[in-house]
């Protein structure tokens, strides 16, 4: 059986920039909104999981994203420096950026594409809920989602 949850608070702004786009090189902003699914047998309680339980530690992974820029710590296209009062890129094409610390979340991923913050987010999920099969849909846009099962 299957459990999605999706809605407002599972639904992050944050700023990002992608390496060597047309368009997508700049600084620039999105709205992600995350849905997640859940296949598991049903427990003694007659449920997957409790709705409130999966939506918080869902939420919880998120909430630390909400309202931040995301930098990839694994770009082969930027040079990051960071400490503890800020964050500053040099990219590939030698644009510097300087950001405060508290303004940054450095992902352990080689960009920060739709495609791989949802595999970061599936393996977050995955780890708090083992014991789940665990899809992830991240939406860019309205019109561009990616769906990630761990596959």
């Amino acid at each position: 059986m299957k459990l999605r949850i999706s809605g407002d608070k599972l639904t992050i702004a944050c700023a990002h920039m992608l390496s060597k786009h047309d368009k997508c090189a700049r600084v620039h902003g999105h709205n992600y909104q995350i849905e997640v699914e859940i296949e598991g047998e049903l427990n003694e309680s007659n449920m997957i999981i409790d709705f409130s339980v999966f939506k918080k530690g869902v939420g919880e992974i998120l909430k630390e994203l909400d309202h931040k820029t995301l930098l990839p710590e694994n770009s082969k296209d930027f040079d990051i420096e960071a400490n503890e009062k800020e964050v500053v890129v040099t990219t590939c094409d030698d644009k510097r950026y300087r950001f405060p610390r508290e303004d940054v979340i450095l992902l352990p991923i080689e960009a920060t594409t739709a495609e791989l913050m949802s595999i970061y987010f599936h393996d977050l999920i995955k780890e708090q809920f083992p014991e789940f099969i665990v899809t992830v849909i991240m939406s860019e846009t309205p019109t561009s989602k990616v769906i990630y099962t761990g596959d």
